[in-house]
């Protein structure tokens, strides 16, 4: 008898640890997901060291935060995405220089190209990146040799989470991707992924931003990416 309880404890326990590793997974509803960056085809004086050297997402509630920041200061693009509101909005802060653009959240935050013609094919090929399950997909331009490998994780759960990128078919969180921004190719691969609490202040920008339109955006972010 003494054996059975043995063995019927040493069951729950095991039960019980498989059980919390699975809603671990699946029920990230708030957190960070760190990203190194790459750039490829950059031809600039400014060397690589001195450029954004990361993106962190931050997630709370359907809300996204992008923070593409430099090594040098608190520099970079901040977009936010706040679909409750159907709103956009991308902060620029270079030196003492600090922009604002608000849009719909139907719109590809400005200074990233949206890509209109992009083709997406779900391969079915699936891998582990970050102990999350994570499918393929192959980004491809037409009249052109151009393709990238995308992958991607339904186990973080957010609503829509590219439905202001250039990926907004894909239906997941995606762990390695791309943007083009000016004449520059930036490769995003998650490094790290982390359950925590976003404060509700983290998705508002304080301090003294100007209001400009996207045009002017979209030409000062080129601008900086091509320094």
């Amino acid at each position: 008898m003494r054996h059975k309880v043995i063995f019927f404890l040493f069951c729950m326990i095991l039960a019980g640890l498989f059980g919390c590793k699975e809603s671990s997974v699946k029920s990230i509803k708030e957190g960070e997901i760190h990203y190194s960056i790459t750039f490829e085809n950059r031809n600039a004086v400014l060397p690589d060291e001195l450029m954004p050297d990361n993106l962190i997402v931050k997630f709370k509630d359907d809300k996204i935060i992008m923070e593409i920041t430099s090594p040098v200061g608190n520099n970079g693009v901040f977009n936010i995405i706040d679909p409750d509101n159907k709103q956009i909005r991308t902060y620029l802060r270079i030196l003492n220089m600090k922009y604002y653009y608000q849009g719909s959240s139907d719109e590809v935050p400005p200074g990233i190209d949206p890509l209109e013609n992009m083709e997406i094919d779900i391969t079915g090929e699936e891998k582990e990146i970050l102990d999350l399950k994570c499918y393929q997909a192959i980004a491809s331009l037409p009249d052109s040799d151009f393709s990238y490998e995308l992958w991607f994780t339904n186990e973080i759960d957010l609503d829509k989470p590219n439905h202001s990128t250039p990926f907004n078919s894909i239906d997941g969180v995606l762990l390695n991707f791309f943007f083009i921004m000016g004449d520059i190719i930036i490769e995003f691969e998650a490094e790290g992924i982390y359950i925590r609490q976003i404060p509700d202040k983290a998705f508002e920008k304080s301090g003294s931003y100007r209001r400009i339109d996207r045009k002017s955006m979209d030409s000062i972010i080129a601008k900086m990416m091509s320094l």
